[in-house]
């Protein structure tokens, strides 16, 4: 492995490993071990495919425009609110899940907090950390990342791995759906492709053409975060008596200590890791819609306590519609637009024909799962 493959593997995983980590252990205990192996083998080959599409189509346009400037260039209007939409609701919709999260770390730190006080207190920092984000500040990103590996690796060495194999299925028919939306959640990072461009532009300006080294680096980087998420889920689940939804609420039963070391390690987490998803959200905002920066921070902060106290609340929901139906609409943005920019062959078409089907299946699935059924 190459110096330069082993740098972007590195950016992959950081892009990629966020709080869709606190998901796995209930999906993998629902849905079964072998099941939800299956879909994160598939899903890391389809992601990985999806951003070296994405990274060709960078190549041949020379970044002049990236994902929603082409996508206005190619369909217009139309095609430019839908994956804005996609992007800037699917971004929102972390917020909303850091929130839930941020309830159940904050009441494990200080149980005799009410959940509103909790929520109330949590909500306040988060938004004074969003009204402070300014410019990049590539130290505390990194910070954030090591913070996640430091709650996997805490969760995996202190708990009971090698039990957690005894009472999980092999895997649950009725469930066979379930892990889709929650996993592309948890792999998706195709932010990520385009600070390879980046990295890369000087030695990959050939038009576009496929590499399969690149390919490799893309898939090493997700498995690596993939290899956390299981880290960490076979860390809970051979611990906690009972494995929820949100996995803070099922581990009352920990020692006090373990309880707050993962806490504190979580809040730090999301406190870092919001940074720079303020930052994205709001530069769609500002640059696509001209909002000015108060009216962007105003929203990135009261929307998701608004989505919360509406009752949109279920830590495993919003992380499968995030996944299944706003970061699939992405990907087929991706799709859409690396169709309409490279001369690809008609076996390329074919599969790219294949991951579309896949999406919106996935979408439409998802749609009815967690909000019309």
């Amino acid at each position: 492995m190459t110096k330069r493959s082993f740098t972007i593997a590195a950016i992959v995983a950081a892009a990629t490993i966020g709080t869709g980590v606190f998901a796995m252990p209930y999906v993998i205990q629902t849905s079964g071990w072998f099941l939800t192996l299956g879909y994160f083998v598939a899903l890391i080959a389809v992601v990985s495919l999806a951003h070296v599409l994405y990274l060709r189509t960078l190549v041949a346009v020379r970044e002049k425009e990236r994902l929603l400037g082409l996508a206005r260039k190619y369909f217009g209007g139309t095609g430019f609110w839908i994956g804005f939409l996609a992007i800037v609701i699917g971004l929102m919709l972390s917020f909303v899940a850091y929130l839930v999260l941020g309830v159940q770390f904050m009441t494990l730190l200080f149980p005799w907090l009410s959940p509103a006080v909790a929520r109330g207190v949590f909500w306040f920092l988060l938004a004074c950390l969003i009204w402070g984000s300014e410019g990049r500040v590539a130290w505390l990103e990194v910070a954030g990342i090591a913070l996640i590996t430091c709650v996997v690796l805490f969760i995996f060495g202190t708990g009971h791995p090698a039990v957690a194999f005894v009472g999980m299925p092999f895997a649950v028919a009725k469930n066979f759906f379930l892990p889709f939306g929650a996993v592309v959640f948890a792999l998706a990072g195709w932010t990520s492709v385009e600070q390879v461009y980046e990295l890369t532009q000087s030695g990959e300006g050939d038009g576009g053409r496929f590499n399969a080294g690149m390919f490799g680096a893309f898939v090493i980087g997700t498995a690596l975060a993939g290899l956390l998420y299981w880290l960490f889920a076979l860390g809970v689940i051979g611990t906690a008596p009972h494995v929820a939804m949100d996995t803070i609420s099922g581990i009352a039963g920990w020692p006090v200590w373990r309880k707050d070391t993962l806490a504190i390690l979580g809040l730090l987490a999301i406190a870092v890791v919001s940074l720079p998803l303020s930052r994205e959200i709001r530069g769609a905002l500002e640059k696509d819609l001209r909002w000015n920066s108060i009216a962007s921070r105003a929203t990135i902060i009261i929307l998701p306590i608004v989505t919360v106290l509406a009752g949109f609340n279920n830590f495993l929901v919003v992380v499968s519609v995030a996944g299944g139906v706003f970061l699939s609409a992405q990907y087929l943005l991706i799709i859409a637009v690396g169709r309409r920019t490279l001369d690809l062959s008609s076996r390329e078409k074919a599969l790219l024909d294949t991951l579309s089907i896949i999406f919106v299946c996935a979408a439409i699935y998802s749609l009815y799962l967690f909000i019309v059924k």
